[in-house]
């Protein structure tokens, strides 16, 4: 075969590489400037697991019941009591359900507040007459957070029972009471208000029932009414919508696993449209560079420019919402895995690398069943996305510290990661190329791409190391050093030169000048200034 046949064909290959490796590149970047948000919603979508299981794998914390062990109480053989039973047990799902809500919200919205159940904590102990939840700060109970969760049939006679002054549950005055959404709500041809207008109207009633029995000379009777009307007051500003309806209560207590992954489903979606916002910002602008530059070059007219712009934004806007999908789904898993060591990696990029690596692939996979690339070249993919996801990591994890702003710098990192592995495997592309001219050189370069994924794999384990190590205590002298800046009006300049100086080492670079000694000694000579 002359030079002549090969160039147009090799030509063509280097066009079509290229395209792949700037798709790609797009990819990596929606990818990780997902990143933030994955953890975020990963994190609370543990919280669900957490929930089920009744056990935080992270912490190794048991708590008194998860749904699934609620799931397995016996319910009552009778089929008179039966119903009722099922009611009850509803209710400790719903507390269990409601509070992974609360705290999945809380780890959303950045706070951090955690409720628990009094269930979990000793200072209250099991079965708690009074309190079923709290919220916490540092640990420590909140003032005023304390609430009891009440699931019954008659809302009305529930709240009669707490406000007046011989009711069953006349204990639970001054607690905050959590209702089904319905009943909270209102609207049923039985309970057409509200719990708190109930409660107004009801303290309204008493005081006219006060004022008259007083006009009568009965003061005792009148002042025992004001004061439950007192208590109806109260009641209306505590009681306080569960966020669950009776309906859903019993969905937890029948369907736990279906009921923990629409939960999932739920949060992984909202995830998902974060996502996409950040994706199509990521996406559009780089297509707006890479089309604004053809056309600069006279390869593309406005019209395809904005055609194309508009494309690959709706397209990295759908590649965002996939990515924080998945990835948050994936990394809750992950974050309540009971391996230690994929909990770990649920803290790293690998839950949002995972989906774009299966991205990249799928696409060479696709192109080699429909012909369009050979067995060498689809190896030589094969091999460079694997080195192209392990070096994204990497830089993202390090442009993460150096732009601290949430996706900016993963981002950033991810596309020079990316772009420095596929250089470095241009080499093995061109090997492919000859072993596609030359049959007999095929097994050759099979078992050399084979041996470069073994080495694949042992940098793997390399960089996991490095990001144990290295990673933190890099953090650590970056924040020691921040600290230093931040006190520099308390220091002298000479503390302050020191920490410059060590952060400066361990980066590898000594600096010209170590104290105020050495910068006046250089001002006096002629030495030149090495910036």
């Amino acid at each position: 075969m002359s030079a002549q046949d090969v160039t147009p064909n090799s030509n063509k290959q280097d066009k079509e590489r290229n395209e792949v490796v700037r798709e790609d590149t797009v990819r990596a970047a929606t990818a990780l400037s997902a990143h933030e948000t994955v953890q975020r919603f990963g994190s609370a979508n543990a919280e669900y697991l957490k929930g089920y299981r009744g056990v935080d794998n992270a912490t190794g914390q048991r708590f008194a019941k998860g749904l699934v062990d609620i799931a397995k109480h016996k319910v009552n053989d009778d089929p008179r009591y039966a119903t009722q039973n099922i009611k009850q047990q509803a209710g400790f799902s719903a507390e269990v359900a409601a509070t992974s809500r609360d705290n999945a919200e809380a780890i959303i919205n950045k706070s951090s507040v955690r409720t628990s159940r009094t269930d979990d904590l000793p200072e209250y102990g099991k079965n708690h007459n009074v309190v079923d939840r709290v919220q916490l700060l540092d640990g420590k109970v909140i003032d005023g957070s304390q609430s009891q969760m009440k699931f019954v049939g008659n809302r009305n006679q529930l709240l009669d029972d707490i406000a007046r002054e011989d009711g069953k549950f006349s204990r639970y005055r001054g607690t905050k009471l959590e209702l089904p959404t319905e009943q909270f709500e209102g609207g049923s041809s039985s309970q057409p208000d509200s719990a708190s207008d109930y409660c107004r109207e009801k303290a309204q009633q008493y005081r006219t029932n006060a004022n008259k029995a007083e006009a009568k000379g009965n003061s005792d009777a009148a002042a025992k009414l004001r004061r439950e009307a007192d208590n109806y007051d109260q009641l209306a500003e505590n009681v306080s919508d569960s966020g669950l309806t009776t309906e859903d209560a019993i969905f937890y207590r029948e369907n736990p696993g279906a009921a923990t992954l629409l939960d999932i489903g739920r949060t992984a979606h909202r995830a998902g449209l974060e996502g996409a916002k950040f994706g199509a910002i990521i996406g559009g602008s780089i297509s707006i560079l890479q089309n604004c530059l053809a056309a600069a070059q006279g390869e593309k007219d406005v019209s395809e420019v904005f055609q194309d712009v508009a494309t690959s934004t709706a397209m990295a806007g759908a590649l965002g919402y996939g990515t924080a999908f998945v990835g948050s789904a994936l990394k809750g898993g992950m974050q309540q895995s009971g391996n230690q060591f994929v909990r770990q990696l649920a803290n790293t990029s690998a839950p949002t690398l995972a989906v774009n690596v299966c991205l990249s692939l799928g696409s060479s996979i696709k192109r080699f069943v429909t012909g369009e690339i050979d067995e060498a070249q689809l190896l030589v993919e094969v091999g460079e996305k694997g080195s192209g996801m392990l070096s994204s990591g990497m830089m993202a994890a390090a442009g993460q510290l150096a732009i601290p702003v949430p996706f900016v710098g993963a981002a950033i990192g991810g596309m020079i990661g990316y772009t420095l592995s596929s250089m470095f495997y241009q080499s093995a592309l061109d090997a492919a190329r000859g072993a596609k001219l030359s049959r007999q050189q095929l097994t050759r370069v099979r078992a050399i791409e084979s041996a470069a994924r073994d080495r694949i794999a042992a940098e793997q384990a390399q960089l996991n190391a490095f990001v144990a190590c290295e990673i933190p205590q890099l953090h650590q002298e970056t924040e020691n050093l921040l600290a230093a800046l931040n006190n520099a009006n308390s220091q002298n300049a000479g503390t302050l030169a020191d920490s410059i100086n060590h952060y400066a080492t361990l980066l590898g670079k000594n600096l010209q000048f170590f104290s105020l000694t050495e910068f006046d000694a250089f001002m006096d000579s002629e030495s030149p200034l090495v910036i």
